[in-house]
């Protein structure tokens, strides 16, 4: 070999720039390897959190992005100096498998894991706890678990309610690429017969879907979690739970389980079977003046529509015997006021019902927002503001804030008894009208907005615009 062809011996010096360079570089990704996952994410200020549609999950409420998981995981982003990004998949598998592959940081979907799940990723302390439960369409006998025989229960595949089907030997139809929620409605709509779901789940569903019963509870219980990546080290998971700890400890998951399962408003079957009949056979004929009133006004067409369902169940012709008339009710007195010359015209009863709402908005006191201005303003709409401002001094009476919805409710039938009422500048009235008058608006006005984004689509990640009377300043 010619000497030509020999390598170059390398000079010492640059040998040792090389080994230099060399221990730097693996002192550096050492470095960036060994910093927690918790404090990369923080230095991001983002934590991209994977759910599913529903309301115990995540779902597009009256005032925008809402449900259980959807509330507690922001707190949690907070509370970690980060701002949480969602993104809904269709199943829990779908969201459980984009945190196993990195595309999420965590999933937070009401999810209770599957011996697959606990696998591949790491989960969190239990931070709730339901029990399995059978579920059929109405009409359908309920099943007995001893004695199923081969009816199919219908559940999605590769998770925790499909192992506890096959572990239970019951027999079970796993569908891939459908979420619990999904079958649920499916189940409601008679597509199933008969699915395994939690109680939990059921209690959520039940306003919405009227036609899904519960059945027998199976005897053991389960646990929902978050799930992280198990690629990387533990700090994110860890930092959940000493914040899922402190929120227990301060009752705070027990509020969440009371406003999203337990405490939910309740209706017979009577009245859910009526609303949702009235949503197919009547809305659709006057849904576009609902509409139209919302471009007017800026009040949200749903929330008018549910003042005209609990008004008249949008009958137009509706008429009672203290003289309001129409689809809205209007008063004599009001129709005037708004320039309304014809009640019983569906399109200026109900234009004519969104005018005197805002009218009635701009007589509660400044100070107030929120839903509490949104409720007070339903209130005075039914009763009158004068006998609002009573009940409000009647609160303030007793040391209790006048300015509080919640407070001044329970005040309000007090009107009705001589004792307070004649100590008041406007006497006597039916107080508890009021109140069931706002719970029964807010009871539709939820269900429709369920109807309205279930029908195009939309998820908690959709958004909604700023609308008057609904989201408040």
């Amino acid at each position: 070999m010619s000497i030509g062809n020999r390598k170059q011996p390398v000079p010492h010096c640059t040998r040792r720039l090389m080994l230099i360079l060399a221990f730097a570089a693996m002192f550096f990704f050492q470095g960036c390897e060994q910093t927690p996952l918790l404090q990369r994410l923080q230095a991001k200020g983002l934590l991209h959190i994977a759910t599913v549609s529903g309301p115990l999950s995540c779902y597009l409420g009256e005032k925008g992005a809402a449900g259980l998981e959807y509330e507690l995981a922001n707190r949690f982003a907070r509370s970690q100096g980060m701002k949480a990004v969602f993104t809904v998949y269709p199943t829990r598998n779908a969201a459980i498998h984009a945190v196993k592959t990195g595309r999420e940081d965590m999933a937070a979907g009401f999810i209770l894991p599957s011996t697959k799940h606990k696998a591949v990723t790491y989960q969190s302390n239990p931070w709730l706890e339901t029990n399995p439960q059978l579920a059929h369409t109405m009409g359908r006998k309920a099943l007995d678990p001893t004695a199923a025989g081969d009816t199919e229960i219908i559940v999605s595949a590769n998770g925790y309610l499909s192992e506890l089907l096959e572990r239970k030997k019951l027999p079970g139809s796993p569908l891939p690429g459908l979420s619990e929620e999904l079958i649920l409605a499916g189940t409601n709509a008679g597509a199933y017969g008969h699915t395994l779901s939690t109680t939990a789940q059921l209690l959520a569903h039940t306003n919405q879907l009227p036609n899904l019963v519960p059945g027998v509870s199976l005897a053991e219980s389960t646990t929902v979690h978050w799930l992280f990546n198990r690629s990387f080290d533990d700090s994110l998971r860890n930092a959940a739970n000493r914040f899922l700890a402190a929120q227990k400890h301060a009752g705070k998951l027990q509020q969440l389980r009371e406003r999203y399962i337990d405490k939910l408003p309740k209706r017979n079957y009577v009245t859910r079977r009526d609303f949702w009949q009235h949503v197919k056979q009547r809305l659709p004929a006057y849904i576009d003046l609902f509409r139209q009133a919302e471009k007017d006004t800026g009040i949200d067409w749903r929330l008018l529509a549910a003042i005209g369902y609990q008004e008249s169940h949008w009958n137009p012709r509706a008429a009672s015997p203290t003289g309001v008339r129409g689809l809205m009710m209007l008063t004599k007195a009001t129709a005037k006021q708004q320039r309304i010359n014809n009640r019983l015209d569906p399109r200026q009863s109900i234009l004519g019902g969104a005018r005197h709402l805002l009218w009635m908005e701009k007589r509660i006191p400044e100070r107030i927002r929120g839903d509490d201005l949104l409720w007070f303003t339903l209130a005075s709409y039914n009763i009158g503001y004068g006998h609002l401002e009573d009940a409000r001094i009647l609160t303030q009476r007793d040391n209790a804030d006048p300015d509080s919805w919640e407070a001044v409710k329970l005040r309000l039938p007090l009107l009705g008894h001589k004792k307070y009422s004649a100590t008041l500048k406007h006497g006597r009235a039916r107080g508890r009208e009021p109140v069931s008058y706002v719970e029964n608006i807010r009871y539709y006005y939820r269900l429709l907005t369920y109807w309205d984004n279930a029908k195009n689509g939309r998820n908690c990640t959709s958004g909604t615009r700023q609308r008057r009377l609904a989201l408040k300043n």
